[in-house]
């Protein structure tokens, strides 16, 4: 199996159980919240060595993010996981697609400009 075949699939995967925890009330786990910061981290490294540059752009800062989560620096706030989920569509959209994917909706390309000061700010 192809490297990105296996980057693709195990991202998905990670991204699927991600995806189930920001269904569960704002009170993400500590657990949770460290699959985020994992789980992005492993995609900003990763991705641009199998083609998908786009993807260290959105995946970046959501783990900054969490991160100060993490730290104590702000706290999981309804607006946050709901931009967050936004993130992890956007990146599974990206995976599916062979071709370079262009964010199409506002939304998305808002997500792609300022998505850490929005959740900070």
């Amino acid at each position: 199996m192809r490297v990105k075949n296996i980057f693709i699939k195990e991202t998905s995967d990670n991204l699927a159980v991600l995806e189930e925890e920001l269904t569960k009330p704002v009170n993400l786990s500590k657990e949770a919240i460290e699959m985020v910061v994992r789980t992005m981290h492993n995609i900003k490294g990763t991705a641009p060595m199998v083609g998908f540059t786009a993807l260290p752009e959105i995946a970046t800062p959501v783990e900054q993010a969490y991160k100060e989560v993490l730290d104590n620096k702000l706290v999981v706030s309804n607006h946050m996981v709901e931009k967050t989920k936004t993130a992890v569509s956007v990146i599974q959209q990206l995976l599916v697609s062979e071709e370079s994917y262009t964010p199409q909706t506002e939304e998305e390309q808002q997500l792609l400009i300022d998505y850490f000061n929005t959740i900070t700010g």
